[in-house]
């Protein structure tokens, strides 16, 4: 290995713009304080239905006692399934400006109120949102909405629905549209490409330097730009720069760093397959100079940094300790100091940020896992030595995300805390955001913190504070119901918080924004884009641009600064209850080895369904690829796993995305990564020979985390089509129908079959289980027989068994018997069918059939006496082992304990094909299922 870091590498660089792009130019927002404007007229019904269009049935009420305000509301009702009524507004609006729906509504029955949307320009409508099960009592409903050019939007409100709803009765009542201007912004970005990951930093001059992720030839390009104060406040582009750009040279994660007159650029680079972390100074002659600070094998990724003195202060993640953790190194001039790791031992540690106090005390602080559960941690550099490692929070639930900054000689911390339902470890439903000052006692926050805008659903915190003492947040506000997240900006400012203003009209991915305070202004950089939040609009997602943008605001009409009145910040207590059930589910159980054929076979599970904030479906719920992660490595601890969104919700961005995530969460010997899809085949088109639709979801598991493509389902191919488009680029991959028999989606078509290609089937996931009709925890939307994997095993389909979660993670796993824990190997496994899959718990299961491993197909019939060989250990008590031959069971035997050794004789077996596979359950309703053995197969 080449041990470059005291080395200079020449980058190879571009200059896009040498001259100054005059016309780009960002104005500022006069005042934090926008106008809100309601742009719709007699909303409260107070003038009848004067400016509406209502439906026939719609009847205005005029009685106080039954309007949400004045005396006039308007109700309407539907009687039966499959009906609604429509009133529509027309409206005047701009395309620059932000709009908030919201409508007083209170229903009987439990029925839906629905918004549809024709927006200027268009004549076909989009669905927005549905508001299932209103209540009997008044309740006000709000949702963001923005439009892609001026002119007149119609406003379509379903009230009531009943499709897919129960019939009812609805009251509607004070139906605002709430207009808001936002600031003028400047594009950063190039039209017509993909731009990610912003971030920027200013010099001591006032120049702003951004740096972000640019991705066109299917590539990446680092991209960089300088901008320059101009006329009125704004600033214009004066010199746009990028690097690590081709073939085999791919970026991730840039972050900008304010280092004196100059801005240093920080990312994570992978060259010749190996990540390492570089430092790039963009050059006032147009070029660019970079510095290795990493060559080690290890993954070295998400970097931070602070400069002081001359020297770059540089904390990452990396796994070169065998596991998770953070390490920190010096750069001054072109050396750069032997990297140390600074967090716990033998401890996942993550997303570290950097500061520095006026004394010049580095700190680092990161999110651990340590006692089931996330918590922040810090540790302190003072006069060249690291002092110990403080635990920062100490919540039951999850404490991530850590953001330190520096305010008059006083530490402050942002964190995310966020909550997970059961054993759904996938999903969050629950984000806050905390603001508090480190003191020598701990945390410590205003008094109502509680009521602050942080402390509702929000995430993705950045500070910067503006020298007068306020300490500024900018961060992230989901766009419901699934768009996409929104920019906000607030401030504390001693006594309180500014009320929360947003900072754009349009939404983006989960990527925190970057603030600074200059001269009297917020500058907040951003990322927007316009990929389909609906599933009516997946088709444009391979056209989806995504921009970064600059907002430029005065620090106008917020109070002034007063002395903070804090007090000891009280955790919340809530209970995790992850952090009991995965020990209940022996998360951390030591796994076996067997020995089969002179070979040591080892135990490994893992996740091979697992949605992320990718998918649409579940977008504002689900974790981020680097999340879910963390997640099934620490929570789950599993072996191996691999993020499954939609095929329709993957571009060309999102797949080289979610390939670089894969390779920089993997951890050999440890936590293995595949580079994997969801095939959502979901044509819900009814006929005879498919009266559910056709073909199924499948997921498709690479063992080649650099393939190039991946395969949209809606295009209509069969997955004996997709197979042989697989074979001819000579992947290694397997295909896993998933939901076999649900009606929710469309159930699996067993009239594809290939062993090779698709060797096993997904028994069970969170939904429930899927192996006959009437099965243990059968899930809640099923089909008649016909779907279910008995019935693809009476039709004579040799397949084997496995589980995964899909959302929400943590219910499912796959489990597998093989020699090391290699993607190559895990496939082959699967392909053999030496697997099996439990609901959640690792029970550890060997099932031999007359000497056969389970999955193995034997070619001639079962002998006189079979004998089934059963091994099992289990985190909680058996409540029976059971053997099933030809979907009959024909053996069970009550648990004791938590072990068992067994063997059952079928002195009477079947002439002919047969097969048998064993089934476990403990007294807690945990299940295992092995893949059968089968006689007599061809």
């Amino acid at each position: 290995m080449k041990d470059r870091r005291f080395a200079v590498a020449a980058c190879r660089w571009c200059i896009l713009f040498a001259v100054v792009c005059a016309a780009a130019i960002a104005g500022t927002r006069s005042s934090m304080r926008a106008a809100e404007i309601d742009r719709i007229d007699n909303g409260g019904f107070e003038e009848g239905t004067r400016g509406w269009l209502p439906d026939a049935r719609h009847e205005l009420v005029d009685d106080t006692a039954i309007a949400h305000t004045g005396s006039r509301c308007l109700t309407g009702e539907v009687t039966g399934p499959r009906q609604a009524l429509t009133l529509r507004k027309r409206i005047a609006v701009k395309a620059g400006n932000r709009y908030e729906f919201r409508v007083w509504a209170k229903a009987t029955g439990k029925t839906k109120l629905v918004l549809w949307l024709v927006s200027p320009g268009e004549t076909t409508r989009k669905n927005v949102i549905a508001w299932e099960n209103l209540p009997n009592r008044w309740k006000e409903y709000r949702v963001p909405l923005s439009f892609p050019r001026d002119g007149t939007a119609e406003l379509q409100i379903i009230a009531p629905s009943s499709h897919d709803a129960p019939p009812g009765r609805i009251w509607i009542d004070d139906v605002r549209l709430i207009e808001t201007e936002m600031p003028p912004l400047l594009r950063l970005s190039e039209e017509g490409i993909f731009n990610d990951e912003p971030s920027f930093g200013v010099t001591q001059s006032g120049a702003v330097v951004a740096a972000w992720n640019a991705f066109y030839d299917n590539t990446d390009h680092l991209a960089m730009a300088r901008l320059e104060p101009a006329s009125g406040s704004g600033y214009r582009v004066a010199q746009r720069w990028e690097v690590f750009g081709g073939k085999g040279e791919l970026a991730l994660a840039p972050k900008a760093v304010s280092a004196g007159d100059s801005v240093a650029v920080l990312a994570a680079v992978e060259k010749e397959k190996n990540w390492d972390i570089q430092v790039v100074w963009p050059m006032a002659d147009g070029s660019v100079h970079c510095v290795p600070v990493t060559s080690d094998a290890a993954v070295d990724t998400d970097p931070a940094g602070a400069a002081r003195d001359g020297k770059l202060f540089i904390a990452w993640e990396t796994n070169r300790n065998g596991h998770r953790g953070v390490a920190f190194a010096v750069l001054k001039g072109e050396n750069v100091s032997e990297p140390v790791v600074i967090s716990q031992e033998g401890v996942s540690a993550y997303d570290p940020t950097i500061a520095i106090a006026e004394d010049g005390t580095v700190a680092v602080a990161w999110h651990a896992f340590v006692e089931n559960n996330y918590d922040i941690y810090w540790r302190r550099l003072k006069a060249g030595k690291w002092g110990a490692i403080e635990r920062l929070t100490t919540a039951p639930t999850i404490d991530r995300h850590a953001v330190l900054a520096v305010s008059n000689g006083t530490w402050w911390l942002a964190y995310e805390n966020a909550q997970v339902k059961e054993y759904h470890v996938g999903a969050t439903n629950q984000r806050r955001l905390v603001l508090a000052r480190i003191g020598g006692d701990g945390l410590e926050t205003s008094a109502d913190f509680t009521e602050s805008p942080l402390w509702q659903r929000c995430e993705g915190a950045s500070l910067a504070a503006d020298g007068q003492g306020r300490i500024w947040v900018g961060y992230l506000r989901p766009r419901l119901p699934r768009s996409g997240w929104e920019v906000w900006l607030t401030c504390f400012h001693g006594s309180g918080w500014m009320k929360p203003v947003p900072v754009a009209n349009g939404k983006g991915l989960d990527r925190p924004p970057t603030i600074a305070a200059v001269d009297g202004r917020i500058l907040v950089g951003f990322q927007m884009d316009d990929l389909p939040n609906s599933w009516t609009d997946v088709d444009l997602t391979a056209k989806a641009e995504s921009h970064i943008y600059l907002a430029n605001t005065k620090i106008a009409g917020v109070p002034p600064v007063v002395a903070a009145r804090l007090t000891r910040w009280e955790e919340p207590d809530d209970v995790f209850a992850p952090a009991e059930l995965r020990v209940e589910h022996g998360e951390d159980r030591p796994t076996p080895t067997i020995e089969y054929q002179g070979q040591t076979l080892k135990l490994f599970f893992g996740d091979l369904h697992e949605h992320t904030d990718v998918s649409v479906c579940n977008r504002l719920g689900d974790q981020t690829i680097d999340e879910s992660y963390q997640h099934m490595r620490d929570i789950a601890r599993h072996d191996f796993a691999c993020a499954t969104d939609h095929g329709y919700n993957l571009s060309p961005y999102m797949w080289n995305y979610t390939a670089k995530l894969a390779r920089t969460n993997a951890d050999p010997d440890r936590f293995l990564t595949f580079l994997a899809e969801e095939w959502t085949s979901t044509f819900e088109e009814y006929s005879t020979e498919h009266p559910y639709g056709f073909y199924g979801h499948r997921n498709l598991i690479l063992a080649d985390p650099y393939f190039p493509r991946w395969w949209n389902a809606r295009n209509r191919q069969t997955p004996a089509e997709v197979w042989e488009d697989l074979r001819k680029l000579n992947a290694n991959f397997v295909h896993i129908p998933h939901q076999l028999a649900d009606t929710g989606n469309v159930p699996t078509d067993w009239n594809f079959t290939d062993e090779e290609a698709q060797p096993v089937a997904e028994i069970f996931q969170t939904r429930g289980s899927y192996e006959y009709k009437g099965t243990p925890r059968e899930a809640v939307r099923t089909t008649p027989p016909g779907y279910f994997l008995q019935d693809a095993w009476a039709r004579g389909i040799v397949i084997g068994v496995i589980a995964s979660p899909d959302h929400g993670g943590g219910y499912g796993k796959a489990c597998v018997y093989a020699p090391e824990l290699t993607r190559e190997a895990i496939l082959e496994a699967i392909r053999r069918r030496h697997c099996y899959g439990t609901t959640a718990a690792k029970i550890f299961l060997d099932v031999r059939v007359d000497g056969w491993l389970m999955g193995e197909k034997v070619r001639r019939s079962a002998p006189k006496n079979v004998p089934v060989e059963i091994t099992v250990s289990c985190p909680a008590e058996i409540d029976r082992i059971e053997v099933c031959r030809n979907n009959r069971f024909i053996f069970l035997q009550p648990g004791e304990g938590t072990e068992a050794k067994l063997t059952f004789v079928d002195r009477d077996p079947l002439p002919g094909r047969s097969y048998y596979y064993v089934r476990v359950i403990q007294k807690n309703g945990e299940i295992a299922w092995s893949s059968p053995v089968w006689f007599g197969a061809q």
